[in-house]
């Protein structure tokens, strides 16, 4: 699938005007909303995510050589409280209005929606400049601190003591992202507060310290707990469910399987889940639900993660169906707005998968009864550098799972950064051989 075919908002043009600022300013704000899309996309290679990202740092980096006259259409723009003009606000504040970020800070802290902007930006900026916007937020400050972590987890630093305060928040957002950054920093030395916190009455820091608990390496009560997590339903139910496939036996993860059956929504579920398991005995089954129009993608996705097919160069992928009708359309009476979740995904030729998985399944590699395959390979540290290296976006999330879960303590390997530092990190751990 290329780019031109897989848009995640089909018809949206891209912004025009004759101003020279305001059209970097909306061209920033475009690509960044393109870029978080982008972010947990199926399609994306790492060298389309690097051109996105070359196109934006363009954008932004026209912006500040504009110098104090980019600043009043920048600050316009945040009249409709939305996260990209915040980003691009708060990339302006971080490279040299300082005065200007706390007054942001505050207009976040009103229109909730905005501040995914402003951590963003924190994570586009080098690790200097964000690191100076703690000094400009005060620290009784709840989103202030909440930002403060953004910044530490963005470029994997540790943030000490301020780490030990926000796990004490009174603030459920703000003990979130310290319970994530605990497993994002691999600090295995913060297990047992993390493990403190499995039974909180909130949902989102009972969610991230299962999450981080998992990742730095217990597999009793964090790994029990998420597992039932993954069986109820909520808001984090899919996030639960994908890491209790990857972090369980092959048998438990099975049994996970099967005790999901019963469920609501159980067939997406137990199709994703079957891709992430890594095991061929599912292979039959997710052919047989490429058949289902409701299905096919996500069979068709869960297959190639488990056999490693490319769609592409294998041939594997047909023409929408004749009376498909998919997401947002032209009739201004259709309340129906949402862009379909696997809008990004190829439907599959079955018959060509079929004809595929008949050539090639006995050329699969032999696993031992609790090994699992990731995209036709033995999954391996070795491999999981490979695919960071040149996989797909959505692959490469799970390649840096797979190696926290592989070994505890391990930094998770940011995906989200952007391109140029991910290449100097992956120079750095090598395995792109």
């Amino acid at each position: 699938m290329t780019m031109d075919n897989a848009r995640f908002e089909p018809g949206l043009p891209a912004p025009v005007s004759t101003d020279p600022i305001e059209t970097y300013r909306d061209e920033a704000a475009f690509l960044w909303t393109q870029r978080r899309d982008a972010l947990d996309a199926p399609h994306y290679s790492p060298q389309q995510f690097a051109d996105l990202d070359e196109q934006l740092a363009a954008q932004l980096d026209g912006l500040v050589e504009a110098g104090d006259d980019a600043w009043p259409p920048c600050q316009a723009a945040l009249v409709n409280d939305c996260a990209e003009d915040f980003f691009v606000a708060g990339v302006l504040a971080l490279n040299g209005r300082t005065d200007d970020w706390l007054p942001l800070v505050r207009r976040a802290k009103e229109a909730p929606e905005a501040a995914p902007g402003l951590a963003s930006a924190l994570g586009w900026v080098g690790a200097n400049e964000a690191l100076k916007a703690e000094a400009l937020m005060p620290a009784d400050d709840s989103l202030s601190r909440r930002l403060t972590l953004e910044a530490y987890g963005a470029h994997r630093l540790d943030a000490g003591e301020r780490w030990s305060v926000s796990m004490r928040s009174t603030n459920a957002g703000e003990r979130a992202r310290a319970l994530r950054l605990a497993g994002e920093l691999g600090r295995v030395e913060g297990l047992e507060p993390v493990l403190g916190l499995i039974g909180d009455e909130k949902s989102e820091p009972r969610y991230w310290a299962l999450w981080s608990g998992v990742l730095l390496g217990d597999r009793g009560k964090a790994l029990a707990a998420l597992t039932g997590a993954a069986l109820r339903p909520g808001t984090r139910q899919m996030d639960a469910f994908r890491l209790a496939v990857l972090s369980l036996p092959v048998a438990e993860g099975h049994r996970l399987l099967v005790e999901a059956e019963s469920m609501a929504g159980a067939a997406r579920l137990r199709i994703i889940g079957a891709g992430l398991s890594g095991q061929l005995r599912y292979v039959p089954w997710l052919i047989d639900q490429m058949t289902k129009p409701a299905s096919a993608r996500i069979a068709l996705e869960a297959f190639c993660l488990i056999a490693g097919a490319d769609v592409n160069t294998d041939g594997l992928e047909a023409p929408p169906p004749e009376d498909h009708e998919e997401g947002p359309n032209e009739d201004p009476e259709d309340d129906d707005v949402e862009v379909p979740v696997d809008v990004a995904l190829p439907w599959p030729h079955v018959e060509q998968v079929r004809a595929w998985w008949l050539a090639h399944q006995s050329r699969l590699p032999t696993l031992s009864p609790d090994g699992r395959l990731f995209l036709g390979q033995p999954l391996s540290e070795v491999h999981c550098l490979r695919v960071l290296h040149a996989g797909r976006q959505r692959a490469r999330a799970l390649a840096a799972l797979h190696l926290c879960l592989l070994r505890p303590g391990t930094p998770l390997f940011p995906v989200d950064a952007p391109a140029w530092r991910q290449q100097r990190l992956l120079q750095r751990l090598g395995g792109g051989d």
